[in-house]
């Protein structure tokens, strides 16, 4: 049956290109941006593998780990596999990884060859302990079956959630801006559809942060950002979709955009950021990915 792999990080942007990876490798995935929501979901589902940012606010991947494994004891259920995504070399955080059964350790930004081997392996490993019992010396292959019906069902939700926000939708000439759970659904098809009919999309990702004190101002930070959303949804095409992932951070979903079209859109986020009034408290820079199905092409420019 399909591989089912759960990813945990509080970063979008790693969820969205983890999941582009294995979803285009005939993975089931489940995506959650915290360890509290891990904990919740394994309560009634059991993915043959977990990825964990390390590093994340409220509960860390350590502590996740502990309390996992806590709940996994006094159910008397089978330890599943984990695997820790890390930013920098730890070697403490290594150790205490390992006492807790943490089976690899992947360091990002991360090449796909060097993800997908990490996980093939350790899938593998943890399917062939599961079938200990049968007959010594048989092999796993590395080509699992897929199973057609639990994708079917996948890409039936999503795309079910995906018509569902469509309908929801205020204004039908603007882009689309959702959720971070209803981006997911709507990204894991459109990587469906980039890889069925061979297409492209960009990804764009905007990072801002403080550079002068606002304190002074009338408008609070969240203020600016609800600002700069507005911004993106005059300017973006209605087959767009945005998501504010996180307090400082827009990511753009642009279907079937040419590369001059692109440069005169981010010219003119640029140019009506600028003209914002309030735009010289805020630094901005950002980020964009041609997704294909071929190709990843990352480009990083310093916006105003």
């Amino acid at each position: 049956m399909t591989n089912w792999i759960a990813v945990v990080d509080d970063d979008m942007t790693t969820l969205t290109v983890a999941g582009r990876i294995l979803s285009n490798n005939n993975m089931r995935v489940s995506a959650m941006n915290s360890g509290k929501a891990l904990l919740s979901f394994m309560k009634d589902n059991k993915p043959d593998l977990v990825l964990i940012e390390t590093d994340m606010p409220e509960m860390n991947g350590i502590d996740t780990v502990k309390k996992l494994r806590d709940y996994e004891e006094k159910k008397g259920l089978k330890a599943v596999p984990v695997i820790f995504l890390m930013t920098n070399d730890d070697e403490e955080l290594e150790k205490q990884g390992a006492e807790l059964g943490v089976v690899d350790f992947i360091r990002k930004p991360f090449a796909p060859e060097v993800f997908l081997n990490s996980i093939w392996k350790n899938v593998l490993k943890g399917k062939a302990n599961k079938d200990a019992g049968k007959a010594e010396g048989s092999k796993a292959e590395n080509n699992q079956p897929i199973d057609h019906t639990a994708v079917e069902i996948d890409e039936k939700q999503d795309l079910e959630h995906l018509n569902r926000t469509l309908k929801e939708k205020s204004d039908p000439n603007s882009a689309l801006w959702v959720d971070n759970k209803a981006f997911a659904s709507i990204y894991r098809f459109f990587a469906r559809y980039i890889e069925s009919y061979k297409v492209h999309a960009c990804k764009v990702l905007f990072n801002f942060s403080e550079f002068r004190d606002i304190s002074p101002l009338k408008k609070s930070f969240d203020d600016l950002m609800a600002d700069f959303g507005q911004i993106l949804v005059s300017i973006l095409r209605k087959s767009d979709v945005m998501v504010q992932s996180k307090p400082n951070q827009f990511l753009l979903l642009l279907p079937e955009v040419d590369e001059e079209h692109l440069e005169s859109v981010l010219d003119r986020i640029e140019r009506s950021w600028t003209e914002y009034k309030y735009s010289d408290y805020v630094a901005i820079i950002y980020e964009r990915e041609l997704v294909s199905s071929d190709e990843s092409v990352l480009d990083e420019r310093k916006g105003s």
